[in-house]
């Protein structure tokens, strides 16, 4: 019986079968592997993108900030300048009224 090339065949397509399940998992393995590897270069790059945006987002939130900043400073300093420019007249009299009323109140200690 062990002449019977029936069998002989059955048993090479047997074989034939096990090499083929065999060479499937395998590639099954290797295209788990790549998915995997591919998933993780995904995320990566999609956590490297995410901080670029945010690292430009706080870039524009900065420079609008500086600019709003200097805007306010500019006004302010404009503002203190008219203040200064509308009441420098009143600053001698003021000092002279001061003087007096400390002359006026404590007198002239000469030696």
């Amino acid at each position: 019986m062990a002449d019977n090339p029936t069998i002989a065949e059955i048993k090479a397509e047997e074989t034939k079968a096990a090499n083929s399940v065999q060479k499937a998992r395998e590639d099954a393995v290797k295209k788990l592997n790549r998915a995997s590897a591919d998933a993780e270069n995904s995320l990566k790059e999609a956590r490297q993108t995410a901080a670029r945006q945010f690292r430009e987002k706080i870039r524009k939130a900065e420079d609008a900030a500086e600019v709003k900043a200097k805007a306010i400073l500019s006004q302010s300093e404009d503002e203190a300048k008219a203040f200064y420019s509308k009441n420098k007249d009143k600053i001698t009299a003021t000092a002279s009224w001061i003087t007096e009323e400390v002359m006026k109140r404590y007198g002239s200690k000469q030696a």
